[in-house]
């Protein structure tokens, strides 16, 4: 969708006629009145560009994503899934890695498998951990209802 330049045109285009005519104004009650013509074209013309402005904004694409939370995602072979099954008891079909430079990305035709591996045996213990911790919490709160069940007034 192109942007309406027409009325900004004008706008300008009657500013140039008011400048050229206050240059060959000869007395200064004219030159006074096409000061104030050419102040309230001037600022008719602010207005209408910032509606521009406005309107181009709303046309603009969406600036650049943040890349601090880019990932890669990479799929484990089988082998890597097998012995990463075997080091933490989790089957990890794919690994995602924090990229935000991209450089993952545009090195993986040379990433050293072993360097993916690691990851996700790193990610799988991170998930054994976030899971014990919640039953780990969810015995507790289980504990402290039969408690508080046992505590109370039975009637």
């Amino acid at each position: 969708m192109a942007l309406d330049t027409t009325a900004i045109e004008n706008e300008k285009n009657a500013l140039k006629l008011l400048a050229d005519e206050i240059q060959k104004a000869q007395d200064d009650d004219t030159r006074e009145m096409l000061t104030e013509e050419i102040k309230k074209t001037a600022e008719k013309l602010e207005k209408l560009c910032a509606e521009l402005q406005a309107e181009a904004d709303k046309l603009a694409p969406p600036e650049e994503e943040d890349t601090s939370s880019a990932v890669v995602e990479v799929i484990l072979t089988k082998d890597q899934r097998k012995r990463v099954l075997e080091a933490t008891g989790i089957d990890v079909p794919s690994v995602r890695i924090p990229d935000p430079t991209a450089n993952l990305t545009k090195n993986m035709s040379i990433m050293q498998p072993e360097f993916i591996e690691e990851c996700a045996i790193s990610q799988a213990e991170l998930f054994k951990q976030l899971v014990a911790d919640a039953e780990e919490a969810a015995k507790a709160e289980e504990e402290k209802a039969e408690k508080e069940s046992e505590d109370a007034p039975k009637s």
